[in-house]
């Protein structure tokens, strides 16, 4: 059948059989991961169903027949209660299980991002085309990774290429917006070096949405209101939709170099640089980004290791007119300084973790006074140990004590989760408490909010948000076997949690200052968050999969949303795939998937309504590394009416179409 397996190298934190994909591989269902492994749950490689959390993997596979442009494409399509939408100035919002976006830790292959723009991390320094697999554990974890994993985390993580080299080129054009995304990667593996080189560039045209009422049946409210008769507010009520969305362009290069030096120590260097500009009505948003890293891993044999690293991101934002003036002789600019050291020992089946962090925190921009600079170090130091009791129980407890200079905050975050195997089925049981220390802008914010007379304003009196989850999960797992081959398998994962989350830094009336009307930085009461999540999974010999997920949630307490995203109770993903080779020239993958979210629980309900969006996605594969992707998204035109913060980025149905070249494989024959 042309398959080959690949054995990714332990030292690389993967220990997973892929299969090949390239164009002489029959890219049917029988392509899965065998036994995969990740690493985010537990800090260190894990097979998947051995994982002491639920972790969500959405892998390279996923990520292809998803033929998403973007992280928030990708997230959106694969997994329910997730949802971006606007912020102010247009910036990406998230809203994960009502969690906005400085609840949820995002990482790149473990790395912490620098800057954020309205609480949360710039999604677009996020670029599919090297990536491997994403990880999602949702719920608290900061007894590995500290502030900010208050209601979960996702690490996207790199993809390691095996092959002597290899080379793509990419370009695909989308009609909303008339998007153009070109890339190209380029990597080399020798028994000592491993280089992995990825460039893309998008580019995106503003996009005028149509107004939710014509100006014919405006003007008839604004009759009915003149003759005192009933009319509709909300036609009225145009101010709070969207009109326009903002052009953009990206361009985005990462470089990560692996060298084995011996078989027992092998040094990783990286580094990457992007730029995106926003272009706004009367001036336009550039936004730089440059980081680098080198880590070191000795491993004395299977049993022990130490990983020592060093980190540094910076994430720069600046505002231009039209003749190339700056609005600000000073914007604002993130740096991030992080040292990391974790030793791993084994002791037989069991073993034990121990690792500590430095990272130093500086943050200038003009929305401090005097456009001042602040800055912070956040110290911790945890452990972690994993007790296999029997081939069936495992037990993994995990401490962490992090203390932060600038507001002389100190968090103990813990966790504990039981795995049990029978025959049939893995019960898991998991608590874990989280928390995200106030950031420098939340403690010494003071800005005259657009020049309108409204000032926020920060306290350096905060506390600490803190949380605590609950879960239980069933997890079925099975593969069919007939005549010892393989002849399908399916997987069943039923989750239910409960996340109480105290303490939520938000804004209050600050009342008068200096004869302006305030907003405070304050410490909110709790909210508690009960949910289930339900996953579904089944694959056929014959070519066809189903993949279905389900998320209710509900919500006590002070409610966590604001004007900008609303947690919806009822959210479903789904996809039906098809994949069969049907000459040694041509294969083809379909997926027909969609999305459903339900009606927000609270917000503005007359313009906040639920809706499914669906897509249809054909990847044929064409002689030897040639990839044509077609796809049609929003089959069934659905339009927002009106468009607000939450509305879908759609004007209805829309089409794309992708090339993507494979130059080794058109070289050599495999």
């Amino acid at each position: 059948m042309g398959k080959s397996l690949r054995i990714v190298p332990a030292f690389m934190a993967l220990s997973v059989l892929t299969v090949n994909l390239s164009a002489q591989t029959r890219l049917d269902s029988l392509e899965f991961e065998l036994e995969p492994v990740v690493v985010t749950a537990s800090h260190s490689p894990k097979a998947l169903k051995d994982a002491p959390v639920v972790t969500r993997l959405i892998t390279l596979r996923d990520i292809k027949l998803t033929d998403a442009t973007n992280i928030q494409d990708m997230l959106t399509q694969e997994i329910p209660g997730l949802e971006f939408g606007f912020a102010m100035g247009q910036e990406t919002s998230l809203n994960m299980s009502g969690f906005g976006g400085n609840a949820v830790l995002f990482l790149l292959d473990g790395e912490r991002m620098a800057g954020e723009t309205m609480d949360n991390v710039d999604y677009n320094r996020m670029n599919l085309d090297n990536v491997g697999r994403i990880e999602i554990v949702k719920g608290a974890s900061s007894a590995l990774y500290g502030s900010n994993a208050v209601g979960g985390v996702i690490n996207i993580i790199s993809r390691e290429n095996l092959e002597p080299w290899t080379a793509n080129v990419n370009s695909r054009y989308n009609s909303f917006g008339h998007e153009w995304r070109n890339g190209a990667s380029f990597s080399f593996n020798t028994k000592k070096w491993n280089s992995q080189t990825s460039f893309q560039h998008t580019k995106i045209d503003p996009v005028n949405l149509p107004k939710a009422h014509s100006a014919e049946e405006i003007a008839a409210e604004l009759l009915k209101k003149a003759q005192g008769l009933p009319y509709d507010e909300s036609v009225l009520e145009d101010d709070a939709n969207l009109s326009r969305l903002y052009g953009q362009k990206t361009y985005n290069i990462k470089e990560r170099l692996i060298w084995r030096t011996t078989d027992n120590l092998t040094l990783t260097g990286r580094a990457g640089y992007f730029y995106r500009t926003s272009e706004r009505d009367t001036y336009d948003y550039h936004f730089n980004s440059y980081s680098a890293g080198l880590k070191g891993k000795y491993a004395w044999n299977q049993n022990r290791s130490l990983e020592l690293s060093y980190a540094y991101d910076q994430y720069d934002k600046a505002n231009y007119m039209p003749d190339g003036t700056r609005t600000h002789d000073h914007d604002y600019s993130n740096r991030q300084h992080v040292a990391h050291a974790l030793f791993s020992q084994s002791f037989g089946k069991n073993n034990l973790i121990v690792g500590a962090d430095f990272m130093h925190d500086y943050l200038t921009t003009y929305q401090f006074i005097d456009n001042a600079g602040h800055s912070q170090n956040n110290i911790d130091g945890y452990a972690q140990f994993d007790w296999n009791i029997t081939p069936q129980l495992n037990i993994v407890g995990s401490m962490r004590y992090d203390y932060y200079s600038a507001s002389a905050q100190k968090a103990l975050t813990e966790r504990l989760a039981v795995v049990y195997k029978f025959p049939w089925m893995t019960l898991r049981a998991n608590y874990a408490s989280g928390f995200r220390a106030p950031t420098l802008k939340e403690m010494y914010m003071h800005f005259d909010m657009g020049n309108m007379g409204y000032m926020i304003i920060g306290n350096p009196d905060l506390k600490p948000e803190k949380s605590h989850n609950i879960n239980l999960a069933i997890e079925r797992q099975h593969r069919i076997q007939r005549g010892g081959f393989f002849d399908g398998s399916y997987s069943f994962t039923l989750m239910g949690y409960c996340n109480i989350f105290d303490k939520r830094i938000t804004t209050i009336d600050g009342g008068l200052y200096q004869d302006m009307e305030s907003a405070l930085y304050w410490n909110e009461e709790g909210v508690t968050v009960w949910g289930i999540d339900l996953s579904l999974g089944y694959v056929m010999k014959n070519g066809l999969s189903l993949k279905y997920n389900y998320s209710w949630m509900r919500e006590t307490g002070n409610v966590i949303y604001s004007q900008f995203s609303q947690p919806r109770s009822h959210s479903m993903t789904w996809r039906l795939g098809y994949s069969h080779r049907f000459s040694r020239h041509y294969a083809l993958d379909a997926a027909l998937s969609g999305r459903n979210l339900g009606k927000p629980q609270s917000g503005h309900t007359n313009v906040d309504q639920g809706y499914s969006i669906w897509k249809l996605m054909l990847q044929h594969h064409i002689w030897r590394g040639v990839h044509l992707n077609t796809a049609i998204d929003n089959l069934f035109n659905y339009k927002p009416r009106p468009y607000y913060y939450s509305s879908p980025l759609t004007t209805g149905t829309s089409f794309s179409i992708g090339l993507s070249i494979d130059i080794n494989d058109l070289i050599i024959r495999n």
